[in-house]
This record gives C-alpha cells, structure tokens and sequence, in this order.
C-alpha cells in the first residue's frame, strides 16, 4: 500500500492515511468496530476517492445490519474503483473490484432476505435478487479465486439460462 496516488495537486493530505488504514484493519480485526468505523470515516473525510477505505466501511455496516448504508458503500468504492481509483498495491485492480461487487452481492442477497423487501413489491424484490445474482457473478468473473462469489455464483449458474436470465419465474 502507498500513501502515494495519482490525484491532481497537492497530495500532502494524503500523509499517513495508510497507517491509517492499517490501524483501522487492526482495530475491526481484534473486535473494536466502532473505532474501526470511526478510522476509516476520518479516512474518508480526508479523502473520499479512496475505494478500500469505503469498502471496509460498507464491511462493517453490512456486519452490524445496516445494509442500506453498506450498499451505498460498495456501490460508491465500485464507482471509484470504475475510474480507476486503486490505491492498495498488494492486491490487483481485479481482485479489488471481486471484493467490492462480492460484498455488494452479500448486502443485496442480505436485503432481498428481510421483511421490507420480501414482504413488499414482488418486483423490488425480484430485482435486488436479480442485481444480487449478477454482483456475484461479476466478482467470480473478476476473480476466479473469490470463494464467496465462486460459492453463490455457481449455486447461482443453475438457475440461470444462456443468457444470464433467471429461470426461477
């Protein structure tokens, strides 16, 4: 990892923030979420382009239930990441984008499990499935080797024709 990016200007903001990161890995690591929650929110207020930062977050709201606000993590890391905001250097930009289109699956597959959603309109509900569905195959596209994608996009394969369509209607 660098503190280095390749953002216009002054990058001097960015001193530090991956110790930072670090210490915000180690503190959700030994069980402290909350001031791992709080480690990467100061991260990000320093430095909103940075796609691994938001995805630890979006992890830990998806780990205490609050699946909505994690959505809209992952779906902002993957904007980022989109555009080529990488910022880890010990992993791969694929690898990256498996673990955010991977968590933002598990959040979807998560929401499409809970009393608003499957009590609610039929077609939301089929729609975060269906959305769920191509996240994991998209994060197993990007990374054969990311067991939770492989696990739920292959379970997923059979339910699904040539064409990637749900046959579960």
């Amino acid at each position: 990892m660098t503190d280095e990016h390749d953002f216009e200007g002054d990058e001097q903001h960015l001193d530090g923030l991956g110790n930072q990161f670090i210490r915000g890995l180690n503190s959700f690591e030994s069980g402290d979420v909350d001031g791992a929650a709080e480690t990467f929110r100061r991260i990000l207020k320093i430095e909103p382009r940075l796609a691994e930062p938001r995805i630890e977050l979006g992890r830990i709201l998806l780990e205490t239930g609050q699946l909505q606000e994690s959505e809209a993590e992952f779906r902002e890391a993957i904007r980022i990441l989109e555009g080529g905001g990488i910022w880890i250097e010990s992993l791969s930009e694929k690898q990256v984008k498996s673990v955010a289109f991977g968590l933002l699956a598990e959040a979807l597959r998560r929401l499409a499990e809970s009393d608003d959603v499957v009590f609610g309109d039929p077609e939301q509900w089929r729609a975060v499935v269906d959305e769920s569905h191509a996240a994991f195959r998209k994060a197993r596209e990007l990374d054969p080797d990311n067991a939770h994608a492989d696990y739920w996009a292959g379970g997923l394969d059979i339910d699904a024709d040539a064409d990637g369509e749900s046959t579960l209607d």
